[in-house]
């Protein structure tokens, strides 16, 4: 629905296609449904996507020359050895050229070959060696898209408990990276924030996934390019078909506030044999009682 409202030269999405490497068909499913959907909705525009640490890069990466020829753009793998590239997609306005680097998550131990055989010693490093070969022209204005756990400017993004498990054993990823950029298109954090600037940015997901989320206003980035050095953002809000609410107090109190919300409930009383039976019946949509 936004993407037909504002029919965008571009949409992006910056990583976590899936939740797991090996997909429900049913994920599949949906994912089919809505990329099928948007490129009705939005026969025009170039739509670019690359795989998240949640992905698996090969599977991700199936299809390209297929795809390709439908402006459809989903890259899976990040450059590994010497003849591979960061993907490039260049679009055109009256200012001239916009250069968009697709940048899949990485590990340093995924670009050792492009290091002189030798294994960089930190995520910035291995982000900082893959950028600096690309010989980008900075003359020029360049987007890039990113998934990896980025922090800077005395700024450590917060994270939920849906990331714990991911962002808990990934290394920061300085800024200093990717500063130079005109605009830096960031996923892998699921609250939207900016690093720094306006033009480093977490959208964020567009749903939450998990109760650590409740209260978060959910939206998508419009970014406006103008001539080199002009970037406008605003947050287009989403407004889910339910909510996560964290309701606490006692039982009577929770019941008053019956809705069809998805709902964590945290009891401050004792409760009745029946209690549990009677705030599934107020809440259907009852994630847990605590």
């Amino acid at each position: 629905q936004k993407a037909a409202e504002k029919v965008p030269d571009a949409i992006v999405i910056a990583g976590d296609i899936y939740d797991k490497a090996v997909p429900s068909a049913e994920a599949v499913e949906v994912f089919d449904h809505f990329i099928g959907k948007l490129r009705n909705a939005v026969p025009d525009s170039v739509i670019m996507m690359i795989s998240g640490n949640h992905d698996s890069a090969p599977r991700v990466n199936c299809f390209r020359s297929v795809l390709d020829r439908q402006k459809i753009y989903m890259i899976g793998m990040p450059p590994q050895t010497e003849e591979d590239h960061v993907e490039k997609v260049v679009l055109q306005d009256e200012y001239g050229p916009v250069n968009f680097y697709l940048l899949p998550f990485l590990k340093p131990g995924y670009v050792r070959l492009l290091c002189e055989n030798e294994t960089p010693g930190s995520y910035t490093e291995a982000v900082d060696a893959v950028l600096r070969r690309e010989d980008i022209d900075f003359s020029e204005r360049n987007v890039l898209v990113s998934h990896q756990f980025y922090t800077g400017n005395g700024e450590t993004p917060a994270t939920c408990d849906s990331e714990l498990f991911s962002v808990g054993g990934i290394d920061n990823v300085d800024i200093s990276a990717i500063s130079r950029f005109d605009y830096a298109a960031l996923g892998h954090i699921h609250k939207p924030m900016k690093l720094g600037s306006e033009c480093i940015r977490y959208c964020g997901t567009m749903l939450a996934c998990s109760v650590s989320e409740a209260g978060q206003q959910k939206g998508v980035i419009e970014v406006e390019l103008g001539e080199k050095g002009e970037v406008q953002t605003r947050i287009l809000p989403l407004h889910p078909l339910r909510q996560i609410k964290v309701l606490r107090g006692t039982a009577e109190e929770i019941l008053a506030q019956a809705c069809e919300d998805y709902v964590s409930v945290t009891l401050t009383d004792t409760p009745d044999f029946d209690t549990q039976d009677r705030l599934r019946a107020a809440f259907p949509y009852l994630l847990e009682i605590r």
